[in-house]
């Protein structure tokens, strides 16, 4: 976080999402504390099931009806936890914006899609229909869709699946939002239009001071985009750090394990990558140790019974944050 906003944008105290099931409570996401200053890049990465989206849908209001979020989450001086259903439409509308992972299922396919992207700055920004649609117009180009006068007069159906979600993140962008949250916005994407893309959303950072968090499982796109990186497993955060930091010299792990995995260019080439031993930790139980203890290579005893507290590393720079009983010595 810069000295020049040292007040958060966005400050988490101990969010956790827990869904009700047949057998019990299922939780999701475990005791989260996360501040993120205006204009900040923050990439939330881990294996599937770890909990990233459901951060971004508790943030949205949008868990599913079994669903419960616990905590405090104060966005710009105001808890979202604590707004009425009306408010907190119109905080989505015109301060914070999402792009989702599956762009077919968020978009109206009865609608076009110029008259979808028009809407909310009609409603949320008093535009006038004439000037919200050219200025519909004007983002789609600006995200790359080719002929985009025509094509926003086209149906989502009649898109690439990767054109549509250009079309979301086009939508996410037009209210030019204080927080942008992206559930994996380039997965559809290929690696030019993708490149394209990510330039695009750092330079709406740049010039509005807009935050983003990004949710991906793509580390290649947290190096390229993101300033600081937060590694979830089991609903917990295992690490936080600078991305550039995280990326050199890794604490937890498990961050040791994703970044194994990763093909780098300035190594060599080596018949096979890393792996990180035995299957992903699904959401369930609280558990009393570490969530990741049963696929650590170099656990404790004490690992199985205790819960590994998140605190900085000795030796290493003061903004890392590790919750391990090995590597989490005081720094």
């Amino acid at each position: 976080m810069t000295q020049s906003n040292p007040e958060p944008l966005l400050s988490l105290r101990d969010l956790s999402v827990r869904f009700r099931m047949e057998g019990g409570r299922t939780v999701a996401v475990d005791s989260v504390d996360l501040d993120l200053a205006p204009g900040e890049v923050l990439g939330i990465v881990g294996e599937s099931g770890s909990g990233k989206s459901q951060i971004l849908y508790a943030l949205m209001g949008l868990l599913a009806s079994n669903g419960e979020a616990r905590g405090e989450a104060c966005f710009d001086g105001q808890d979202l936890f604590t707004l009425s259903p009306r408010l907190l439409d119109r905080v989505r509308g015109s301060e914070i914006s999402m792009i989702f992972q599956d762009p077919m299922t968020s978009l109206n396919p009865f609608m076009r899609v110029g008259d979808q992207l028009a809407e909310g700055l009609i409603v949320h920004q008093g535009m006038s229909k004439d000037a919200a649609k050219a200025e519909a117009v004007r983002m789609l180009d600006r995200v790359r869709i080719p002929d985009a006068a025509s094509r926003a007069r086209r149906y989502p159906h009649e898109f690439s699946g990767g054109m549509r979600q250009r079309v979301m993140i086009a939508m996410a962008l037009l209210a030019r939002p204080k927080l942008l949250l992206a559930d994996e916005p380039t997965t559809a994407l290929d690696v030019t239009i993708q490149a394209q893309v990510l330039d695009l959303m750092a330079e709406l950072g740049r010039e509005t001071g807009t935050a983003i968090i990004l949710v991906t499982h793509d580390l290649g796109v947290v190096a390229r985009l993101c300033d600081r990186v937060m590694v979830l497993y089991g609903g917990r955060v295992m690490e936080e750090a600078q991305a550039e930091a995280l990326f050199d010299t890794p604490s937890h792990p498990y961050t040791k394990g994703l970044l194994a995995a990763m093909p780098r260019l300035e190594t060599e080439l080596t018949p096979r990558l890393g792996t990180i031993p035995g299957t992903p930790r699904s959401a369930g139980r609280e558990v009393a140790g570490c969530p990741f203890v049963a696929r650590c290579e170099v656990r404790l005893p004490i690992c199985t019974t205790a819960r590994p507290t998140l605190r900085g590393v000795a030796g290493l720079e003061p903004s890392r944050r590790t919750a391990c009983h090995l590597t989490g010595a005081p720094a």
